[in-house]
């Protein structure tokens, strides 16, 4: 009998990022949390699903400690997750529990360790996560006052159909939160692009609080095409958002050709597959109800955050490129 490692390196990241995120919050982590602690199966529940809720753990889960269910569980996928074939079923059988249970799930690889401008992205999705569940259901309460004090022939001229409504800007909740609470990186290298080379792009730069209204003359004016758009082709699991950038003189006009050009990307993912061989989010596995794929809550996911990271990847090139063909201001 000999003593073995209790986590991996990555793991360890993975719980210390963790731990991080919720220092001094009403949140704490757990690590090798059985399922058999946080699930009870039912009568309706096969026998290989029970065998493996009283055999499986997950690597860490999300508490509240005003809550006696577990508010978040998450998954460290090394490389064999998407290569070996039992590890891809075992995924998949728990990717099921956690559907079946309501549990919301995060799969993380290496890539939501890695600290950029430093913040990874796994912290700042639960950052994100806690301030949304905090936040969001109150601008909603403040929004249905808004709509119920609208006049009738005002809130007509809102609609698209029937039963279908377009909100106003100011009205966008999920909008709106996603204004207050960017990707970190992105109003930072914004403001270094302003700073360093005087490249303007007035979308992000209003991002960061300290620049906001900031009316210094620009040597560079940088367009996004309004902000980074969705992909709206089917990508199956996942969803893809891109940006693209244009870069002019300030003194240029706007139909000017730019000096430099790139359009960035990202590649989200929104649910796991619950059954093998499921490519859609709406596919349904032959002769059984239709199941949801697991994912991660909305507040704290890639698929609602995803835009932001693509638009702060398009700055990126953008940095990459000044910093060889322009001089600094410093």
């Amino acid at each position: 009998m000999r003593r073995r490692a209790f986590e991996n390196q990555s793991e360890k990241r993975t719980r210390r990022i963790m731990e991080i995120a919720t220092k001094d919050t009403i949140y704490w982590v757990n690590a090798k949390t059985r399922l058999e602690d946080v699930v009870s199966p039912t009568s309706e529940d096969s026998s290989a699903e029970r065998r493996f809720i009283r055999d499986a753990h997950f690597d860490y889960t999300l508490h509240k400690e005003s809550s006696n269910e577990v508010i978040w569980a998450f998954e460290f996928d090394g490389p064999g997750h998407r290569s070996d074939p039992d590890a891809i079923r075992r995924d998949i059988v728990k990717n099921r529990i956690c559907s079946k249970a309501g549990i919301p799930l995060l799969r993380i690889e290496d890539e939501l360790l890695d600290a950029i401008d430093g913040t990874s992205l796994l912290e700042w999705l639960i950052r994100r996560w806690m301030v949304y569940e905090k936040i969001i259901p109150r601008m909603n309460r403040e929004r249905e006052k808004q709509i119920a004090s609208m006049p009738e022939e005002e809130w007509a001229g809102l609609r698209i159909l029937e039963d279908i409504f377009t909100l106003p800007p100011e009205l966008d909740t999920e909008s709106l939160f996603d204004l207050d609470h960017p990707y970190p990186p992105l109003p930072k290298i914004s403001a270094r692009l302003m700073k360093l080379y005087g490249i303007r792009e007035e979308l992000s730069l209003e991002l960061n609080p300290k620049w906001r209204g900031f009316d210094g003359k620009a040597q560079w004016n940088l367009s996004t095409n309004g902000g980074p758009l969705p992909d709206l082709s089917n990508h199956g699991l996942y969803c893809r958002t891109f940006c693209e950038v244009k870069l002019r003189r300030a003194e240029d006009d706007w139909n000017a050709r730019p000096v430099f050009s790139t359009t960035s990307d990202y590649l989200a993912r929104v649910g796991y597959p619950v059954f093998a061989g499921q490519h859609g989010l709406l596919d349904k596995e032959p002769g059984a109800d239709y199941l949801a794929p697991s994912g991660p809550p909305y507040g704290g996911s890639l698929w609602a955050a995803g835009s932001t990271i693509s638009w702060y990847r398009a700055l990126k090139q953008v940095e990459t490129w000044a910093a060889r063909n322009l001089p600094t201001l410093r």
